[in-house]
């Protein structure tokens, strides 16, 4: 794959970065810093840029290639003269800009691939909760139960401490009359 960008971290000093791709015109190089564009730059050459301040520490620094493909570089008119350097600057342009989305597209597929991975362990994580879920409401009934049944022992166990009672005072109070 061609070389469309090269990336940089900023160091808080350095405000010279050179790159590594061709271009036809320097409008055609961009910057972003932290992924926002910044026009804080002139070239210092053909393929180094200096920034009016340098890259903060740890700023992301890419400089690409952003070909403009609403014109073409050269028109061609019937009846006049077909230059090869014509010719071959709008073949350059196609050329570059085809670099420039075959880049992007595998940008996004490794984007996408990388979200389905995500995505993929997101639903393992919420079936295991689910799961985790559902072990805690079966134990939660279990529990339930369990505390309905130590109610109904806890009444019975009343009942017959109240039957008991009573019996024991009845034959209490049947004694002392005797």
């Amino acid at each position: 794959m061609a070389t469309t960008q090269n990336t940089y971290t900023g160091n808080g000093s350095t405000t010279n970065y050179s790159f590594t791709f061709e271009y036809i015109k320097q409008a055609d190089v961009k910057v972003t810093l932290d992924t926002v564009a910044t026009t804080a730059f002139t070239f210092a050459n053909a393929t180094t840029l200096a920034f009016t301040t340098a890259p903060a520490n740890g700023a992301a620094i890419r400089i690409f290639r952003d070909t403009d493909i609403n014109t073409l570089n050269a028109t061609f008119f019937p009846g006049s003269a077909i230059k090869a350097e014509d010719l071959n600057t709008n073949f350059t342009q196609s050329h570059f800009a085809v670099q420039e989305a075959d880049f992007d597209v595998v940008t996004a597929n490794t984007t996408a691939e990388s979200a389905v991975t995500t995505a993929n362990s997101a639903v393992t994580t919420a079936n295991g909760a689910v799961t985790t879920a559902n072990s805690a409401n079966t134990k939660s009934d279990a529990a339930v139960a369990t505390a309905n049944t130590a109610d109904t022992n806890a009444s019975a166990a009343v009942a017959t401490v109240l039957s008991v009672t009573l019996t024991s005072d009845c034959f209490k109070y049947s004694n002392v009359n005797e």
